[in-house]
C-alpha cells in the first residue's frame, strides 16, 4: 500500500474523533494525527516501512478496522 492508497482509505471512512490504537497508544484528535503523520512520512527519505509515521499509521488502520469488527 503506497501513503496515497492509504490516505484515500482514511478519506473514504467515517473516522472516529479518538481511537486506541493500543493498550499504551491513543489517539484523542484523529484527523490532527492523520494530518501530522502524512507530512512526517512525506518528509520521510529512508525506506518507508522503517518511518515511525509510516508505522503508526498502518497501526491506526488495523484498530480501525478491528473497531469496525466489533
Amino acid at each position: 500500500m503506497t501513503p496515497e492508497e492509504l490516505q484515500q482509505y482514511f478519506q473514504s471512512r467515517e473516522l472516529p474523533k479518538s481511537l486506541e490504537i493500543q493498550q499504551d497508544m491513543q489517539v484523542f484528535d484523529v484527523e490532527r494525527f492523520i494530518s501530522t503523520s502524512f507530512i512526517h512520512v512525506g518528509l520521510w527519505k529512508k525506506d518507508l516501512s522503517k518511518c515511525p509515521a509510516w508505522v503508526r499509521l498502518l497501526k491506526f488502520k488495523e484498530a480501525l478496522e478491528n473497531n469496525e469488527k466489533a
